[in-house]
């Protein structure tokens, strides 16, 4: 249906750009579980170096921080759009033309280059020695088993090379100084060549963004400026479905002159409940990050492990209510089918308790029909 505001267009865009972050995390969600149960199944310990070091699991990890990022930043827009809104009742929505169109336009792109720029950053070259986490070499190079890290890769070539000053080696240098251990006969392959790495994506086996990080982590930084740009984004859109409720509710009692009106009530009730459950989502959703990374990040937990269970069971908590949260055509829909459901089951309770309470001759039941 053709907008015909310029609110009424900003407001959609948002919803559309909303719906396909969840679309995204719930691919991400999609792809996983088919390589857990299906490809990988119970042999997932034997494919494990292959499947973090490979293209597939940094572009899922790509996918999901896209989509979780593209999400919340278009609910922290739309929330201030709204409490805008609500501020200013008085202000006529323009009409929606080319300069209206191009401004909403612009504003909904760069929600999505942002997202866009915080998940590729990792994977960018030139930041690799801030965000490459480990090597794996080719089996037949038998000095380096499983994926060592930049210290491991430096006692290494201290033990070959002599005594080294210690210091942080760029990975560039390792690679180099590595190559030099082995000897490169024209008449052999050069299996020096073919390392792969850990990148930022790979350092669990779900490919999630590296939220869990330490003091000495080289990463923490960038890491911790996102936590922070989405805890800010958590306050923007609690204060103001807060402040809209408190205004609506103000505005319908100066409107009714502090009479009852049943259908304000249900209206101001229904308005609640959404905001409640808007909060309440993103609550659930981003507060255990914030929560298990300052505890991570001080060692007072390692929270490592638990990647799996953040990427499969918190994570998806906005992806999933959003649509009902959003999308009133939808939420009519469910809620129409629970309320058919709640009769049915209802129905079929009395008539469980009719045909107990009413037996017929010989001891068996007659069903006995309700009107």
């Amino acid at each position: 249906r053709r907008c015909e505001t310029s609110v009424a267009l900003i407001n959609k865009s948002l919803i559309i750009l909303i719906s396909s972050g969840d679309f995204l995390i719930g691919c991400y969600l999609i792809v996983i579980s088919v390589y857990d149960t299906i490809i990988f199944k119970k042999g997932y310990c034997v494919h494990q170096i292959d499947w973090i070091t490979s293209v597939k699991c940094s572009a899922i990890g790509i996918v999901s921080t896209i989509g979780s990022q593209i999400s919340l930043f278009s609910m922290t827009v739309l929330s201030l759009i709204r409490i805008h809104g609500i501020w200013n009742p008085m202000r006529i929505p323009g009409e929606v033309n080319v300069k209206k169109g191009l401004q909403i336009a612009t504003g909904i792109f760069s929600i999505a280059i942002a997202s866009a720029a915080i998940a590729v950053t990792p994977l960018i070259g030139k930041f690799e020695d801030f965000f490459v986490n480990a090597l794996k070499f080719p089996e037949e190079l038998h000095l380096f088993i499983g994926t060592p890290n930049k210290q491991q890769m430096f006692n290494t070539l201290e033990g070959y090379y002599g005594r080294m000053k210690a210091t942080t080696l760029s990975w560039d240098l390792i690679n180099k100084m590595t190559r030099e251990m082995f000897s490169h006969d024209l008449d052999y392959e050069d299996h020096t060549v073919k390392e792969t790495k850990v990148d930022f994506y790979g350092n669990e086996g779900v490919c999630l963004f590296k939220y869990f990080v330490k003091i000495d982590d080289p990463q923490r930084m960038f890491v911790w400026a996102l936590i922070l740009l989405n805890f800010v984004c958590f306050i923007i859109i609690t204060m103001s479905y807060t402040l809209i409720g408190f205004i609506s509710i103000k505005s319908s009692r100066q409107l009714t002159g502090g009479q009852n009106d049943r259908q304000v009530e249900k209206r101001n009730s229904k308005m609640n409940r959404r905001i409640s459950f808007i909060i309440a989502s993103d609550f659930a959703c981003w507060l255990p990050f914030i929560s298990i990374c300052i505890l991570h990040s001080m060692e007072v937990v390692d929270a490592t492990p638990w990647y799996g269970y953040f990427s499969m069971i918190v994570l998806p908590i906005n992806s999933v209510i959003n649509p009902l949260l959003f999308d009133d055509a939808l939420t009519s829909f469910f809620l129409t089918a629970l309320r058919r459901i709640h009769n049915r089951v209802k129905n079929s309770a009395v008539t469980v308790k009719a045909v107990a309470r009413f037996p017929g001759r010989n001891g068996h039941s007659a069903l006995i029909p309700l009107l």
